[in-house]
């Protein structure tokens, strides 16, 4: 029987092509570029964060300050709505922002609700310029109800809270316009005598 093709030339013909593939595969290492893909500034972070933002609420409209303390880092900052970032006022400590409601509870009779909440969980892998803030926490949309005697307001207020590694709240930082609470309450929120 005659063959077409000579044994020898399909030899050399093979391993020509099984070199060649194997030669596919190399890369020189020193033209490979290495790229260093940054975390981006913000992504999202576990829903259970956001569960603690709403217990949050509930234990300040039933002012349960235990409960409270519970969800709270010892060295928690609160920060109130007035100046800039670097200028506003903030309570600083659990004990000191317990004692802050429990002394407004008790000398204002005052009642907060908290509906409409809109909460996104974050994660912040580089601090911003105005929140100096890492780590995971919550964006916080939500309507706030201050009622005090028969009177009442509603303000729609957006809040950042940050948890530490403990899934404590270390940071509140409060936005919302003052002015009707400051004209149901006759105080400023956050001013110290």
């Amino acid at each position: 029987m005659k063959t077409l093709f000579n044994l020898n030339i399909l030899k050399a013909g093979l391993i020509f092509c099984a070199l060649l593939v194997a030669s596919c595969g190399e890369t020189k290492k020193e033209n490979a570029e290495v790229v260093e893909v940054e975390p981006p500034v913000l992504e999202s972070a576990s829903q259970e964060y956001a569960d603690i933002v709403l217990k949050m609420y509930d234990h300040f409209s039933n002012f349960d300050y235990d409960a409270l303390g519970a969800i709270m880092a010892d060295d928690i900052t609160w920060y109130w709505p007035d100046g800039g970032a670097d200028t506003r006022n903030s309570i600083k400590g659990k004990d000191k922002v317990i004692e802050f409601w429990k002394n407004w509870e008790k000398t204002t009779g005052g009642k907060m609700t908290f509906a409409k909440n809109t909460l996104l969980p974050i994660k912040a892998n580089k601090p911003t310029n105005y929140y100096k803030a890492v780590g995971s926490g919550v964006l916080a949309y939500t309507d706030m109800t201050i009622t005090l005697k028969e009177q009442s307001t509603t303000v729609r207020q957006h809040a950042v809270i940050m948890f530490n590694d403990d899934m404590k709240i270390s940071n509140v930082f409060l936005y919302y316009d003052r002015t009707g609470i400051m004209e149901l309450t006759n105080v400023v929120f956050g001013e110290t005598e």
